[in-house]
């Protein structure tokens, strides 16, 4: 597929690209550099890779157990982070409209169903594969990739599958004001009510068929912003979902979140780059991480930096 071939992103011209032999092809000439100073863009879905598994949780995690037809994709609200690890289980927000999974790669054979475990592999390798694409793009030595990167782009990053549920019935907002704490989010959305802030405005981000979003997270925009090739970690919000009528389901989303290695003996924390100077040690980031995420999920707070 040529460049000219490409379909372009609706509403305020966002990004679009598809990656192709390692390297992201975007609609747009000028649509890599565009697409870091969004904070996010449009990438095609790989071919072959079957979503089903993953659509069929969201929209069954959070149901009870059905003792007289077992469903393996129901009955997740009993694993906890107590026997997970922190951030990891199922949550239930008070002021979000919200309930959640989160779930990391090596929990993924023992807790997901067999093709559920085997669709999250499959989107974290396309994540890496489009972290590494950009980083090609970046001001930054490519012998500084792994230890920059918190080791994200290896077995020892930290992958994690994140489901949410937006309950219509709770009168709260969708989800949150913040941004993702890590490298790259590749999220599945077929539904609007996802916002971005683009100079103080907010603006809708709706799905396109067989696409994914990308978001750039906190981690690679304190890495760059000192290059020549600065990436914005892009502020998104999902708005309150209205009650409806009928058989419509509610909203779902997941996202295949890549993050830095939570392990200090493996990596001490975030990052910047000064291309004079080198790395510089900014903040761990496992505290980094858990300021992030109690931000986002109080009453009157935002998970920003």
């Amino acid at each position: 597929m040529t460049r000219e071939h490409l379909p372009t992103a609706p509403r305020q011209n966002w990004q679009y690209a598809q990656l192709r032999d390692g390297a992201l092809v975007f609609s747009a000439g000028d649509g890599l550099r565009r697409a870091l100073e969004d904070g996010f863009f449009y990438v095609r879905q790989p071919a072959g890779l079957n979503l089903s598994a993953g659509d069929r949780f969201a929209r069954s995690f959070y149901l009870p157990d059905d003792t007289g037809h077992p469903d393996p994709y129901r009955g997740y609200h009993h694993w906890t982070s107590q026997q997970l690890g922190p951030h990891q289980g199922y949550f239930r927000r008070d002021a979000d409209q919200t309930e959640q999974f989160f779930l990391e790669s090596s929990r993924w054979g023992q807790v997901y169903p067999a093709a559920l475990a085997l669709q999250a592999e499959a989107m974290r390798d396309f994540a890496l594969a489009v972290q590494r694409a950009v980083l090609t793009h970046l001001d930054l030595p490519g012998e500084l990739w792994d230890e920059a990167t918190g080791h994200s782009l290896t077995p020892h990053g930290t992958h994690t599958l994140t489901f949410n549920h937006f309950r219509p019935e709770v009168a709260a907002r969708g989800l949150n004001i913040h941004k993702d704490s890590g490298w790259v989010t590749v999220l599945r959305s077929t539904e609007p009510g996802l916002e971005v802030d683009r100079d103080g405005d907010w603006h809708p981000i709706d799905p396109l068929p067989d696409t994914f979003i990308v978001n750039f997270g906190c981690a690679m925009e304190i890495l760059t912003r000192s290059t020549a090739t600065p990436v914005a970690a892009v502020a998104h919000r999902v708005v309150r979902q209205a009650r409806h009528h009928g058989p419509k389901p509610d909203r779902f989303s997941y996202a295949l979140f890549v993050d830095s290695s939570l392990d200090n003996t493996v990596s001490p924390g975030l990052f910047s780059y000064e291309p004079k100077t080198g790395l510089r040690l900014e903040t761990g980031f496992g505290t980094f991480l858990d300021d992030i995420l109690d931000h986002t999920y109080q009453k009157d707070t935002t998970g920003l930096y």
